[in-house]
């Protein structure tokens, strides 16, 4: 990761870090209210990195607590702006996160991501954990 590059987690008070973020970074352009929703959430988790005060990565994630198993997290997203790629900015997140779920006690994190996706497929295989195979159904109405 670039050396000027730093991460943080971001919560209500530090929601003004994503006014600037680099194109390709998140799906869309952030909506404020949706913003707020989510940071209301201790559940959630929004990690960023910042080039200066430039957003050029981020990564989301969503603690689940089971009454029949210990705590899972689930990695849902991890974007890096378009001209930030290939620079380990993606990588640093993931270990963002593995670094936060050790120290919360969390032991096992999942994810998924389409199969033609290479780029994931090879950051996540890149951390050598095991995958499996699974099939997912959306639920759309």
């Amino acid at each position: 990761m670039p050396r000027n590059v730093e991460r943080r987690w971001i919560d209500r008070s530090h929601a003004q870090l994503l006014d600037r973020v680099a194109p390709g970074t998140f799906d869309h352009a952030i909506d404020p209210v949706q913003l707020d929703t989510y940071l209301a959430s201790p559940g959630n988790w929004l990690g960023v990195a910042l080039h200066g005060d430039l957003v050029v990565g981020m990564v989301m994630c969503v603690v689940h607590h089971h009454p029949d198993k210990p705590t899972e997290l689930f990695l849902d997203e991890i974007g890096t702006g378009d001209d930030w790629r290939r620079q380990g900015i993606a990588r640093s997140l993931v270990q963002f996160v593995f670094d936060r779920a050790d120290a919360e006690g969390i032991e096992e994190i999942w994810l998924g991501t389409e199969p033609d996706n290479l780029a994931a497929r090879g950051l996540y295989e890149g951390f050598r954990h095991e995958r499996e195979d699974a099939v997912i159904y959306f639920f759309d109405w």
